[in-house]
């Protein structure tokens, strides 16, 4: 059990390490900018050269990793229809074996509380990223 806490913790801290400095990459724009306007024009213009060439988007960190979130337990709701297909066919297949009986049951309500888990956690990333989202630019899009 301790060993699941450390690397957690360490995944948790190596995750805010990596993802912490992006949100706060921002050049400075406005009228007291020590950056001359031609300047900030080449610098966008490299900016927006990199990602054409590199295949990323202008998306914000925070809605690429909802869309990863969402890709993650879109997967976790295959898996729940392959479980309770499996569990069907192992009561199919008991012959009335008891046995078989309940490990298929077993394994129905298993994946009953898993889905009921993912669907949790879908509705609080949901509600999360959206706050974070209105929080840090006012529109529940992510897009300025």
């Amino acid at each position: 059990m301790k060993k699941l806490l450390h690397k957690t913790l360490l995944v948790a801290f190596l995750c805010a390490a990596v993802f912490t400095p992006l949100t706060f990459a921002k050049a400075q724009t406005d009228a007291n900018s020590p950056i001359s306007p031609a300047l900030q024009t080449e610098m966008d213009n490299q900016r927006f050269a990199f990602q054409y060439a590199s295949g990323l988007g202008a998306q914000s960190p925070a809605v690429v990793i909802s869309w990863i979130i969402k890709a993650i337990l879109g997967l976790l709701g295959v898996i729940f229809i392959v479980l309770i297909i499996y569990a069907g066919f192992l009561w199919m297949t008991s012959a009335g074996n008891e046995d078989a009986i309940g490990k298929a049951k077993k394994t129905i309500v298993a994946a009953i509380i898993g889905l009921a888990i993912v669907l949790f956690a879908y509705m609080i990333t949901i509600f999360v990223i959206d706050q974070l989202l209105i929080a840090s630019t006012g529109d529940p899009s992510g897009i300025n």
